[in-house]
This record gives structure tokens, C-alpha cells and sequence, in this order.
């Protein structure tokens, strides 16, 4: 995990010498409020690294909910956005079951 998070650092710097070269591309969105959408991108995959599919859904969906709300990527609603999340957990909860419960109990 350290050696990939030591890659995104790297070519982030890469792409921070790119634009500041070219310049800067034109963004009619603030940035802050995208942060917590790289937050729950990160717990995404950090979770699906540990192959807890449903927890990574889960985070993946929230970052979904919120970066629709702020870009308008698709044009639904974010109660179905949670509906479809949820049933999709369920449905990963029955495709891949915990592996730490006892098959005698």
C-alpha cells in the first residue's frame, strides 16, 4: 500500500510540473469540495485492496452521491443512487460471504 500511495504521490507531482508548464487548465468547479470525493475514492480502493467488496461499494457509492451533487454527472436522484447501492451490497453479500463466520454455528 505504501508503494502505490509513494506512485500517486509521484506522478501527482508529474502533472503538477505538466500544467505548470502548459498552464493550468480552466475548471469551473471548487476544488474543496472534491476532497471528500478523493477521500471515499481512497477508502475504495484501500478496502477493495483488502477484499471487503462491500465496504468498497459502499465508499465508492458515497463518493458517486457526492460528486454527482456537485458536477451533474448523470441525472438521477440520490435515493435511487442508495437503493441501487444497497441492493448490490446484498446482492456482493451472497456472492462473496464472510469468510470469518463459523460453518458450525
Amino acid at each position: 500500500m505504501k508503494k502505490l500511495l509513494g506512485i500517486v504521490f509521484l506522478v501527482a507531482a508529474a502533472v503538477v510540473l505538466y500544467f505548470g508548464y502548459i498552464g493550468w487548465p480552466s475548471l469551473d468547479v471548487n476544488l474543496w469540495s472534491l476532497i471528500p470525493v478523493g477521500l471515499f475514492l481512497y477508502f475504495t480502493l484501500e478496502n477493495f485492496l483488502k477484499k471487503d467488496y462491500k465496504a468498497s461499494l459502499m465508499c465508492l457509492i458515497i463518493a458517486f452521491i457526492i460528486a454527482n451533487a456537485i458536477l451533474d454527472l448523470l441525472p438521477i436522484s440520490s435515493s435511487l443512487v442508495i437503493g441501487a447501492g444497497v441492493l448490490a451490497c446484498v446482492g456482493l453479500g451472497y456472492l462473496f460471504p464472510d469468510k470469518d463466520k463459523k460453518e458450525g454455528k
